[in-house]
């Protein structure tokens, strides 16, 4: 059975002009925008639970940001590759 909510007259007629301008009728436009904002509170909710959960004192690499660290270690020789290269024989 298909639910119903009900919305103010003015507000379908704004969405309606919306889902127009992107080719689409007012239900599946008005679907996906309840889709974003459920992915949107849910995202929203997972960084409030998991505020605090990163410490910054067991991992001192990080004190200059990550983007520094992540350039750090691009800059760096990799010696893996190097090793693994220099074991192939072509």
């Amino acid at each position: 059975m298909p639910n119903v909510i009900k919305i103010p007259e003015e507000l379908a007629h704004e969405l309606d002009l919306l889902a127009e301008a992107e080719h689409k009728r007012r239900t599946p436009y008005v679907v996906d925008l309840l889709w974003q904002d459920v992915r949107r509170s849910k995202q929203l909710r997972a960084l409030k639970l998991s505020s605090g959960a990163w410490n910054p004192d067991h991992h001192p690499e990080l004190a200059q940001g990550g983007a520094a660290y992540v350039e750090e270690i691009r800059s760096e020789p990799d010696e893996r590759f190097d090793a693994i290269r220099r074991s192939q024989t072509f």
